[in-house]
């Protein structure tokens, strides 16, 4: 049996608060809890993965209309080629985001290496 969470620190696992963890329910992004014989909702790690990929960063990974599909094509049989097209897709955004973040790093390192020059030729003349 997989360890049970309650929803509290599944959302704390999660990185993302109660009613995310409510609202993605709702949205039917994540099976619904079974609960306690205290009526707590219990989480098991299949509930906690799906709670805990909606909590990122919408532009880091899907959206929850993409999550319903993807949750969609897993009760399907022979859903693989569906499945790829869309992970395919994701992986390239992934991959173009990278390439985004590669460039204002590299636009934020030029401009901290114009500021220590600047502070050390100010040292330098000062002294």
């Amino acid at each position: 049996m997989q360890r049970q969470f309650k929803i509290g620190k599944a959302a704390k696992q999660a990185g993302v608060t109660v009613d995310t963890i409510r609202f993605y329910q709702k949205l039917g992004l994540t099976k619904s809890a079974r609960r306690s014989t205290g009526g707590y909702r219990l989480f098991d790690q299949s509930r906690f993965v799906i709670s805990n990929l909606c909590g990122m960063p919408r532009s880091w990974v899907f959206r929850s209309n993409e999550v319903k599909e993807l949750l969609a094509l897993r009760q399907k049989h022979h859903a693989c080629s569906e499945v790829q097209s869309m992970l395919k897709g994701k992986l390239e955004d992934v991959r173009e985001k990278i390439r985004s973040l590669a460039r204002l790093e590299a636009e934020l390192a030029g401009a901290l290496r114009n500021c220590n020059r600047e502070l050390r030729l100010k040292r330098e003349n000062q002294a």
